[in-house]
């Protein structure tokens, strides 16, 4: 294994520990041992690739954390929202009560915050209430 193999998967390796991935049963000593042990090349892990949104989700998390002095875990929410959004030009409560599973006055909360924060645009009334990204 070469050096800069090593140095790939240390990097890999640190950004599981960041996601909580490598809380499972001592993953990165597991793992970085097999391989080295092994001298497997890294072209033959066929990993999957580190998914951007991922590390933008993490940013983003932090951002709110930090901007607007809220919990980690309503952060968490609040990204996972947005990320399930990215792709729609307009979506209602009623889809995010759906994916969620939410209750009704929870998600919209969530959405309030949102819009609040800026991220969001309401459209509508509160019965055909829509929104969009900002």
């Amino acid at each position: 294994m070469t050096k800069e193999d090593k140095d790939i998967l240390l990097r890999l390796l640190q950004q599981h520990k960041e996601l909580g991935i490598s809380e499972q049963i001592d993953y990165q000593k597991h793992y970085l041992d097999s391989l080295i042990s092994n001298s497997v090349a890294l072209s033959d892990l066929s990993p999957e690739p580190i998914d951007s949104k991922m590390v933008d989700k993490q940013d983003l998390k932090q951002e709110m954390v930090d901007k607007w002095s809220i919990k980690p875990s309503l952060a968490e929410k609040l990204v996972d929202i947005l990320d399930f959004v990215a792709e729609k030009d307009e979506f209602t409560t009623e889809q995010i009560v759906s994916h969620f599973g939410f209750n009704t006055t929870t998600a919209k909360r969530y959405l309030r915050q949102l819009t609040e924060f800026g991220y969001l645009e309401a459209h509508g009334g509160n019965k055909n209430r829509t929104y969009s990204k900002q």
